[in-house]
């Protein structure tokens, strides 16, 4: 009876010298899988929310030219984050001074800023937060001025081409 038991005991030990391996490797592929999924989701609830805060416009109630002086003033202490554009537009760097472009357009009630296109890195956009910023600087410019500023009509964006080999370029939806 002692060696029956001492067999049984040698064949578990060898069954887990060899199927341990093969168990944590299937239950690192699980654990691998479920970590995927779950950061496939966080970053597309990430995204649609980015998605909305680029979508956001702001109309400054004042004519073009007015407007673009209190965007200049607005941008005036933070060169290094908002770049005055020679076409006229705006850029927002986060590596590149044109990672976001940001437009002025006419308005029935005056003139809109929007964001015309933005660029992924590590995946996802990373210039909404200084977009905020940038809307809240002008906001608050426009105020000192006494020029009123209002929520515009929101903007949609498509996601184009890749640039790398997994960041794209988003593009304003007409």
């Amino acid at each position: 009876m002692d060696i029956l038991l001492y067999i049984l005991l040698g064949l578990l030990i060898l069954a887990l010298i060899i199927g341990g391996p093969v168990l944590k490797s299937r239950l690192n592929r699980g654990a691998s899988r479920a970590g995927d999924e779950a950061g496939k989701k966080f970053v597309a609830g990430q995204l649609v929310k980015t998605l909305g805060e680029f979508g956001t416009t702001l109309v400054i109630h004042a004519p073009e030219p007015l407007a673009r002086e209190i965007a200049a003033a607005a941008m005036a202490n933070k060169r290094k984050e908002y770049v005055i554009r020679s076409d006229g537009g705006y850029g927002i760097r986060f590596l590149e001074p044109d990672d976001t472009i940001v437009r002025l357009v006419a308005d029935p009630d005056g003139t809109r800023m929007q964001v015309e296109t933005f660029r992924e890195y590590m995946g996802v956009p990373q210039t909404a937060p200084l977009w905020k910023e940038l809307r809240s600087r002008v906001a608050s410019a426009a105020e000192a001025r006494d020029v009123p500023v209002a929520e515009g009509a929101p903007a949609e964006y498509l996601r184009g081409a890749l640039v790398d080999d997994r960041n794209a370029r988003w593009e304003r939806d007409a």
